[in-house]
């Protein structure tokens, strides 16, 4: 779940090198409009290979139908990001992943309520978000199914207020975050989660799997946390159908590895660095798919 260099992400296809003054700009590289009000209601711009700082009165921020807005993997010059994103009140889906913006993210992300997908990850480690706005955002987006916040440093934000995410939230990913404390038991009581991702938060304590935790879970890594492992035939049951497990170095000590047998959708399992020892289940090996 780690970063990679941006050559590996992009094939460097500059959509606007191909747009012109003049001309239809619905009909140019990642712009999509409405067909019948002629809005631009999409701008997919990632790997575009765009730089310099983005501004407050940028004319981004009158394209007030915009609905989807891709930035991701280009190269703002340690911009922060504008509380002019805000005002775009229509947007569904806003990533901006790897694309070196600084300082806080600005609260006013919590004006857009119909935001279903929200990506601020991979942004050198210079992205914060202060408590405040962490809970604005949980409080508002209450349409949100992604989440994406790797690297985005927010060591205050107590793992308490992900209680009050929306139970839409399909997708969670928070590695890298410098969180620290304790994860609730019933943290995720109201939630749908398919993938959890909390690696590399060297502070962050708790149990898993949580109470009430999601059966629809596929995808989890808690690698490199303080988050205590507890198998037990209960617990497990709500884990059926996980593909892709990753619990290294969580100084794992479990007994009860057999019962990761029961597993049957397991893919991927990664159990690095901990103190396990005795026999390797035998029950390991009827894991078809792993």
């Amino acid at each position: 779940m780690y970063s990679y260099p941006l050559a590996r992400q992009c094939n460097f296809m500059i959509k606007t090198l191909r747009w012109r003054e003049g001309t239809d700009c619905c009909s140019w590289d990642g712009v999509t409009c409405n067909m019948k009000t002629g809005h631009v209601i999409g701008l997919h711009l990632r790997c575009s290979r765009l730089h310099g700082t983005l501004h407050s009165n940028s004319t981004l921020f009158f394209l007030h139908h915009l609905q989807k807005l891709d930035l991701s993997y280009n190269d703002f010059n340690g911009s922060v990001i504008s509380s002019s994103f805000g005002q775009l009140l229509h947007l569904t889906h806003l990533n901006l992943n790897s694309s070196n913006f600084t300082g806080q993210v600005p609260p006013e992300i919590s004006h857009l309520s119909r935001l279903a997908s929200l990506d601020l990850s991979y942004n050198n480690f210079l992205l914060m978000l202060e408590p405040i706005s962490f809970n604005k955002l949980a409080q508002n987006l209450t349409q949100l199914r992604e989440l994406y916040l790797s690297e985005v440093s927010m060591p205050l934000v107590a793992p308490s207020s992900f209680m009050n995410l929306s139970s839409s939230l399909t997708s969670l990913k928070l590695g890298y975050c410098r969180l620290q404390g304790e994860l609730p038991d019933n943290v995720f009581r109201r939630s749908n989660l398919q993938l959890l991702v909390l690696w590399s938060n060297g502070e962050l304590t708790g149990s898993f799997p949580p109470y009430n935790l999601s059966n629809a879970l596929s995808y989890v890594d808690l690698s490199r946390t303080r988050i205590s492992i507890h198998l037990e035939p209960d617990s497990i049951s709500h884990l059926k159908s996980v593909e892709m497990m990753f619990l290294d170095g969580c100084n794992f000590a479990g007994s009860n590895l057999g019962l990761l047998g029961n597993l049957t959708q397991l893919r991927g399992l990664g159990l690095e660095s901990n103190q396990l020892g005795g026999q390797i289940p035998f029950s390991l090996g009827k894991l078809k798919q792993l």
